[in-house]
This record gives C-alpha cells, sequence and structure tokens, in this order.
C-alpha cells in the first residue's frame, strides 16, 4: 500500500468485463459498520435483527473488546462473500463502505490531547487486482476527492468516527471486559437499530419518540440516539472511575 493524498492522481476502474471481476470478494473478512447494517437491511427490507440473523456473525474483537459483525461467506469451505453472484455483487447499490472505498483504505487516529480525528488514506495495488491497468480516458483517472464523491462515503466515514469516539470513551473509562449483558447491549445500540427503538420505547429512555420501522431517515435519527446514550453511559463509568481514584 502506498499514501494517497488529495490531489493526486492515481488510475483506477472496476467493471464486469475485466479479467479479475469478482476476485476481491474472494476469500473474506467483511466487517459490517452500523451504517452499513441499516443500508442493507433497507436494501432487504427486512427488520435489523432478521438480517443479523440471516447474513451475519458476530465475535468479540480481541483488541477492543467490543461486539464485531461480519457477513457470512457462501460456507465454510468456500469464503466468496455471500451476496457475490457471477453477474457481480447483488446488493451493490447499497454495499459496504470497504466496498466501496476499495482501492484505498482509511486510516484513521485521534488525538489523545484534542480528541480530533484524523483520517489518512492508502492505496492498494493487491496482484490480483487489474483495475489500475487502465489508464485511458476519464472514467479511470480519480482523484481521492473524486472517489469519496463517487462512492458517497461521507455518511460512512461520519458514522465510523462516532464509533471511535465511544471506543475512545470505553478505554479512557478503564472499561476492559465488558460483562455479557453490556455486549448485548452494545451490539443493541450500535447493529440492532430495531431492537433498540423497541427497547428506548418501552423502557421510555427518550420523552420523543420517532415513528419506528418506518424510514431511512427514522433509523439514522435512532442510531444517533443510540450512539449518544452509549457513548454517554461510558462516559458516566469514566467519571465514577476518575472519582474513585
Amino acid at each position: 500500500m502506498i499514501n494517497i493524498f488529495p490531489e493526486q492522481v492515481f488510475f483506477f476502474r472496476c467493471h464486469p468485463k475485466i479479467q479479475c471481476f469478482n476476485a476481491c470478494c474472494q476469500d473474506l473478512h467483511q466487517i459490517l459498520t452500523p451504517y452499513d447494517i441499516i443500508r442493507l437491511k433497507h436494501h432487504f427490507q427486512i427488520d435489523s435483527s432478521i438480517f443479523l440473523k440471516t447474513y451475519t456473525r458476530t465475535y468479540i474483537g480481541p483488541e477492543t473488546g467490543l461486539p464485531v459483525v461480519v457477513l457470512k461467506t457462501k460456507s465454510h469451505m468456500d469464503l466468496r462473500c455471500i451476496f457475490v453472484s457471477e453477474e457481480g455483487c447483488l446488493v451493490y447499490p447499497d454495499r459496504p463502505a470497504s466496498c466501496r472505498y476499495y482501492p484505498l483504505a482509511r486510516l484513521v487516529s485521534r488525538s489523545r490531547e484534542t480528541g480530533k480525528i484524523s483520517a489518512s488514506y492508502m492505496l492498494m495495488k493487491e496482484a490480483h487486482c487489474m483495475g489500475h491497468n487502465d489508464q485511458k480516458g476519464f472514467l479511470c483517472e480519480q482523484t481521492l476527492e473524486k472517489w469519496l464523491d463517487s462512492q458517497e462515503l461521507a455518511n460512512d466515514d461520519n458514522y465510523n468516527d462516532r464509533m471511535l469516539e465511544i471506543i475512545a470513551v470505553k478505554n479512557q473509562a478503564g472499561i476492559k471486559d465488558l460483562s455479557a449483558d453490556q455486549k448485548k447491549l452494545f451490539f443493541m445500540c450500535c447493529y440492532d437499530i430495531d431492537s433498540f427503538q423497541d427497547y428506548a420505547v418501552n423502557d421510555q429512555l427518550f420523552s420523543e419518540k420517532l415513528d419506528m420501522h418506518c424510514s431511512f431517515d427514522g433509523d439514522l435519527q435512532w442510531l444517533e440516539r443510540a450512539l449518544a446514550w452509549l457513548k454517554n453511559n461510558f462516559l458516566k463509568i469514566s467519571v465514577l472511575n476518575n472519582c474513585h481514584v
């Protein structure tokens, strides 16, 4: 991988007629973000809980101790993406952020002094990928800004950065291991947005209620609430810990 800068030109184009078509969907370990799941569950017009049970598996991240959601593969032996076909991606309009970014990778860091999040970008040139070879025509000529705009990544970046803030608050609170119930709550807030809506309304967490299970924008409003509520709870633990130092 090589660093890529805002005004730097690179050449890349992927299309169905390219020789390596679908090669990047093999041997998959596709991590999903909260925003990915909302897009995909609306693609299939199903609740988030059904989407998660049908298409994903979950494990605990060894570094964060938090639940991580990944797409299932075709089988234990066939590690292709569950959504790939001979004709290409079956969910292409709502594919995950990491698919949209490819062949770029976004690296994010957070300043301990200011808390400000900064991003840098890398260009991946994998041996199997022939998308870099065609360097003729406007469609192949890319810049960082052009690529990010064309792939509609602004919302993905926003919610990914919000997750980074929550992880930072958790670490500052000195929380190393969550209980089983806390892990379930984290999973629900970040990934199972329909279950969080039910939980929030039934437990009267919010006096102002939004329409439930209604729209993409409505789900994003609930995600905003869920992430803010989760971060606030980690902050409360952080304050309590500091009071006992």
